[in-house]
């Protein structure tokens, strides 16, 4: 199978969460390209509630350490836009696609608040990586309250 464009990853990862969001039952907006903050905007069904959400994809986040597995995680680059991307209406969500040219499997999706996000990050780093350690995952892993407690309030 040839390599996957960029673009094309990230696509698979806006659509995924939106899919999953309008399944629950939430108006979903994909922004138009090249938006520089945010890729979905999902609102309830009475208008009064909106969130925002960055969405981050790779086609394979986890990292493996097999003589030090307390160092294995998730990771995914965020850019140094993530140091200022933040508010309580702002959620990224980190997608995880565990391609495999052989099947097609479902995406883990990791939701965490932007300021979650921000804080982690470093001011002066020369790459901006968010990365999620495996004793963190179910903290974040399918944590879709995170969004639609926001759009329940």
């Amino acid at each position: 199978m040839p390599k996957r464009a960029t673009a094309l990853t990230a696509a698979s990862g806006e659509h995924y969460v939106a899919y999953v969001l309008s399944a629950m039952g939430f108006p979903v907006a994909l922004t138009r390209g090249g938006s520089p903050t945010v890729d979905l905007l999902v609102g309830d069904l009475s208008g009064e509630n909106a969130v925002s959400i960055q969405v981050k994809t790779s086609n394979w986040a986890y990292r493996f350490f097999k003589t030090k597995p307390k160092r294995n995680h998730w990771e995914w680059d965020v850019g140094k836009k993530a140091l200022t991307l933040k508010g309580e209406s702002i959620i990224y969500t980190f997608v995880d696609l565990k391609w495999d040219d052989h099947k097609i499997v479902k995406p883990d999706v990791f939701v965490v608040p932007s300021n979650v996000v921000a804080n982690f990050l470093g001011k002066d780093w020369s790459r901006y990586m968010f990365w999620i350690m495996e004793n963190e995952r179910d903290k974040y892993l399918e944590a879709w309250t995170t969004i639609t407690a926001k759009l329940n309030s």
